[in-house]
């Protein structure tokens, strides 16, 4: 998949779900071995888990859904450039389980294979997600 406008919508639309709690829409828009990673040892929090495969990565995607509700949700640039993409956005971030929030910048880099996300890795400040999310 290389239309730019293909990858924009599959990206867009695979946010639109995940950032409304829909696990079942987002996970048709990943790739059957499709991986998760958000940048960030796996040691400093749970979260930096970095699932492979799509029952691990839904597992993951499960949590996160439960955990984390996004709001004024802003796309700063979204970049094409064959099966390669790249989303800047920001949003503010709460932690359901420690009702803490704030507010993140965050940069997202995607593969896409037959027409679905293959892999995804995501950059923003782990230290923030770590203190945000510690008991």
């Amino acid at each position: 998949m290389t239309d730019r406008a293909a990858v924009e919508a599959l990206i867009r639309d695979a946010y639109a779900a995940r950032h409304r709690g829909d696990l079942d829409a987002l996970m048709g828009y990943m790739h059957p071995d499709c991986s998760y990673r958000l940048a960030g040892g796996p040691q400093a929090a749970d979260i930096f888990a970095q699932p492979e495969g799509r029952a691990a990565v839904r597992e993951q995607m499960a949590g996160l859904i439960a955990a984390y509700v996004f709001s004024d949700i802003e796309e700063l640039a979204l970049t094409v450039d064959g099966d390669k993409a790249t989303l800047h956005w920001r949003a503010n971030v709460e932690c359901k389980p420690t009702g803490r929030s704030g507010a993140f910048e965050i940069m997202d880099v995607f593969t896409i294979v037959d027409g679905k996300l293959k892999s995804v890795t995501q950059f923003t400040d782990t230290a923030a997600v770590a203190r945000l999310s510690s008991p």
